[in-house]
């Protein structure tokens, strides 16, 4: 269909030109699909059909659309839509001013990707828009919806809205009152909740809450408030904040505490993790600070985890449980330079049933390697202080206190040899001194050297292969191995006087760092000369959308040792430890990516002293879209102190339509011989505003929270 348009410049021009000039803006355009109408005498013109006025961001579109040129005011009538960068209003009737780009309307819905708000009256501007007896909804209206009711709303910037007396709703039904509630629309929604109700053969039947309000954009406050028929009433504050302040920068962070007298036998609040009985006072503060300041150069972390005992969030908060099963305690301050950092941290021990190598504090500045002038040799260092202590919750051994001063020095200088071989000498020398010594026996002062060399060879092979089935567009191999010595004479000096707090973990699977650059062992070193030898290969081939995909990667690591470390008995909490062998484990890393819908990897560690497993973790996932995606996995570890591990997992997806999901979940433990973890879930949308799972979930074989589980879980859709 033909439109007829018109800039409305003759109104304009009747008034002077020095209004338009002014104005500084461009006139704006009318269009519809009817002759427009000129009045002469009033100065008026009138579009009707599908009349649209468009001035600079702000469209009007309306059945009729009046302009009154001499008042540069425009009346819109009848099936009205006025749209202002996000924000859509929806309407009978609305008044826009021109030159001030303000509108007016009675009863109305307006609305973005964001909120939806319904009023009786509405008036503002691109900047501020003001709402009177308003109703918004976090999402689109549904039975369910979450809505807020305010005497007053106000929309600034079209990102930040403030409400006053507002009384929060679900659908129809009133829960909660603030006298005022602000928030930024890209924070999310003005309320926080999830809920958990079930019933679990310990707990009893619960009901799980954690809902926040924002009252201020940088500021969300609320309760955990849970009821257990077994157990009692949990209940603690929760907060999430993210600040901005010209002084102190940028601050991120969250509360999640909780506290309850634990009504519960005996047997089902049971032994913590030294297997002594557990209290019924029961506890938990979480705490999470990421601060920047000073230009983004010093950067602040804090980390709370502080526990009444090793089982109260597994019992209570199981998601809080499974991120975070060694909780740790610090607080760690960095300022950045140009080539430099400077850190301070003090590490904690609040939890009486963990061993913690506490940091009371620790000083560190470190120089990163930086080439000397333009001679190509680079050089590097490591200072610090530190005031170390280690209790033992047990009284299995005495306190360990350090207070310890170390000092690192290393060069090293690439020598480019050919374009695919770089020769690296390596040489350093650490320096420690101890004010405290194990007996009292005064202070102690250890200096080592270390010298090694790297050597590192890249090469690249091309090949057209093509492949339909597989979508390869040709190969690309790229191969670099690499060989690393280190020798560190003597390092065992002093290791009767030192008193060994910052040691080597009692398990760990993967390979140390090699010489002393990287070590955080400093109290607990041993001669090294070693050479580790390792390859890294990764196939290539052309992505038809972009660059480059990976197809496969296998890298395998050894290490061959000339001077191993002795055993060690049990000492300071921890179990005895064997001798160091003269070859460590072999290690390949492997990953197949030959589609975009499967995806393959794992690990294996092989003894190559007693030609042994030690360890193969593995796991593939198939992957249809969006529609379904299956994973498979295992964990077998024969060398882990205690039982040996040997699990296998299995987890499938499958997406019915957009709004529901099934899901279940496996775990095989092939040492017990039993299905020691099976879950059923069903995901699915309540209305708009609402996420649930329905779950049956049963556990054996546990030292907790064995047998049947059912729950249902429910949140706010976070958007």
């Amino acid at each position: 269909m033909l439109r007829v348009h018109c800039y409305l410049l003759t109104g304009l021009a009747l008034m002077g030109g020095s209004l338009l000039a002014h104005a500084q803006m461009v006139p704006p355009e009318l269009s519809s699909d009817e002759p427009i109408e000129f009045d002469a005498e009033n100065n008026r013109m009138t579009a009707r059909g599908n009349a649209i006025l468009d001035n600079e961001n702000t469209r009007v579109k309306a059945d009729r659309i009046i302009f009154e040129q001499d008042q540069s005011t425009v009346q819109a009538r009848d099936t009205v839509t006025l749209t202002s960068g996000s924000f859509r209003l929806l309407t009978d009737n609305a008044d826009y001013d021109y030159f001030n780009r303000t509108f007016y309307t009675g009863d109305f819905r307006l609305g973005n990707d964001s909120i939806y708000v319904l009023g009786t009256e509405a008036k503002g501007d691109k900047d501020l828009i003001e709402v009177a007896d308003a109703k918004m909804y976090v999402q689109e209206p549904d039975p369910f919806a979450l809505n807020l009711n305010s005497k007053k709303l106000t929309v600034e910037n079209q990102d930040t809205v403030a409400m006053e007396d507002v009384v929060f709703q679900i659908g129809e039904v009133p829960f909660f009152y603030l006298p005022y509630v602000e928030y930024r629309v890209d924070n999310g929604t003005p309320v926080q909740y999830t809920g958990n109700i079930g019933q679990q053969n310990d707990l009893g039947f619960y009901w799980q809450n954690a809902f926040a309000f924002r009252f201020i954009p940088e500021l969300a406050a609320g309760l955990n408030l849970d009821g257990y028929t077994q157990r009692g009433v949990l209940v603690g504050p929760i907060l999430d904040y993210n600040w901005t302040d010209p002084d102190f920068g940028t601050m991120t962070g969250w509360v999640d505490t909780g506290y309850i007298h634990d009504e519960g036998s005996a047997s089902e609040l049971g032994t913590d993790v030294l297997g002594r009985p557990i209290e019924p006072d029961r506890y938990f503060i979480e705490w999470r600070h990421k601060q920047f300041s000073l230009d983004d150069n010093l950067e602040l972390t804090a980390s709370i985890s502080w526990w009444s005992d090793s089982a109260v969030e597994r019992d209570f908060r199981e998601g809080l449980f499974e991120d975070n099963q060694q909780p740790d305690n610090f607080f760690e301050a960095t300022y950045k330079g140009e080539n430099w950092f400077l850190n301070a941290i003090a590490r904690l021990q609040p939890n009486d049933f963990q061993t913690v190598a506490q940091r009371l504090p620790e000083v560190r500045f470190d120089l990163v390697p930086t080439e000397i002038f333009d001679t190509g040799l680079y050089q590097r260092l490591d200072v610090s202080y530190a005031t170390l202590q280690e209790n033992s919750p047990t009284g299995s051994f005495n306190t360990l206190n350090s207070n310890r001063i170390n000092g690192y020095y290393g060069v090293h200088y690439p020598i480019a040899a050919s374009d695919w071989l770089v020769i690296t000498p390596v040489a350093g020398v650490m320096a420690t001194h101890y004010a405290v010594t194990l007996g009292n026996s005064g202070s102690y002062t250890r200096v080592l050297g270390e010298f090694g060399v790297d050597v590192d060879l890249n090469a690249v092979g091309v090949w057209d292969y093509q492949n339909e089935f597989w979508e390869i567009d040709g190969l690309r191999h790229y191969l670099q191995p690499t060989v690393q010595y280190r020798y560190v004479p003597a390092a065992q000096s002093g290791d009767t006087l030192i008193p060994p707090i910052d040691r080597l973990a009692s398990f760990e699977t993967y390979l140390e760092p090699l010489g002393l650059a990287n070590k955080r062992n400093i109290d607990d070193l041993y001669e090294e000369n070693t050479i580790r030898v390792g390859v890294q290969n990764l196939f290539q081939t052309r992505d038809p959308e972009y660059g480059s995909r990976d197809l496969f990667a296998v890298d395998l690591y050894q290490e061959f040792r000339f001077s191993t470390a002795p055993a060690q008995p049990a000492r300071y909490g921890q179990p005895a430890e064997p001798a160091e062998q003269d070859y460590s484990d072999t290690y390949a890393i492997i990953q197949f990516m030959p589609a975009y819908w499967v995806q393959f990897s794992t690990l294996l560690r092989v003894n190559p002293n007693k030609l042994n497993l030690d360890e193969i973790t593995s796991g593939v996932r198939f992957t249809d879209g969006e529609e379904w995606t299956a994973f498979f996995g295992n964990n077998y570890v024969t060398d882990v102190v205690g039982n040996d591990i040997n699990q296998f997992l299995l987890d499938v997806r499958y997406r019915l339509d957009s709004r529901n999901l099934l899901g279940a979940y496996w775990t095989v433990d092939a040492d017990l011989g039993e299905l020691t973890e099976q879950a059923y879930l069903w995901e699915t949308m309540l209305g708009r505003s609402w996420e649930a799972t329905f779950a049956i979930i049963h556990t054996s074989g546990s030292t907790r929270q064995n047998g049947f589980r059912f729950q249902v879980s429910f949140s706010l859709v976070r958007i």
